[in-house]
């Protein structure tokens, strides 16, 4: 797998490419740029975020593929320290994670093409209500379920295969449902079709309000 995990990692950006072009880079400047303050970012990936993020930020970029963030490390290389970016090599569920962000400390949560790899969402969520602040705000860009019938149909005959090809990521997660039940609520949000569906958000805990 390590192989593996070293081509995936080499080739994601050149395959996003021309998904980044037309549409999600535009969303990752809409919902980064306004940003200040502590920010986790994560999965941070191969750091396609980074260039977003404003002067004086202070990010938190963690993902457990070191393969991955080898090449965020290049892209944090090219910022000239114009934003202090932290890379940790943790998944969301890593408890060494925990060391490093204290409860009610985050300005905001980045989450952009990570929620549907994630293997616990719903403890994630709750990870993310512990380190908000009250006035925090959490940041989703993310592919999810199709509503037309045909289509989620096609997903789950598909998903088996594509979470082996994809590193984990599933075809099939209603995150913006479960953002929802998870007691998060959208200040906006907007959905768009880009091959399969997408969801984009600014959402906050509701119990924060």
């Amino acid at each position: 797998m390590s192989l593996y995990n070293k081509l995936f990692a080499r080739i994601y950006d050149p395959f996003m490419a021309a998904a980044e072009r037309k549409k999600l880079g535009s969303w990752r400047r809409r919902l980064i740029s306004p940003l200040q303050g502590q920010v986790l970012e994560v999965g941070a990936g191969t750091g396609v975020n980074f260039p977003f993020y404003r002067p004086g930020v202070e990010v938190l970029a963690v993902d457990p593929s070191k393969e991955m963030l080898a090449f965020a490390k290049k892209k944090k290389a090219a910022l000239l320290s114009k934003v202090s970016i932290e890379l940790l090599p943790y998944g969301i569920g890593d408890p060494k994670l925990d060391e490093h962000i204290k409860p009610a400390s985050l300005d905001a949560v980045v989450a952009t093409l990570v929620l549907c790899t994630i293997p616990d969402p719903q403890e994630a969520f709750k990870r993310f209500h512990t380190w908000l602040k009250p006035s925090g705000k959490l940041l989703i860009l993310e592919h999810i379920h199709a509503q037309n019938p045909l289509r989620r149909g096609l997903e789950k005959a598909i998903n088996p295969l594509w979470k082996v090809l994809a590193e984990g990521c599933h075809l099939t997660r209603d995150t913006d449902l479960f953002l929802r039940e998870a007691g998060f609520e959208a200040v906006s949000e907007s959905y768009f079709h880009l091959g399969v569906r997408w969801y984009a958000a600014e959402l906050i805990p509701k119990s924060k309000n």
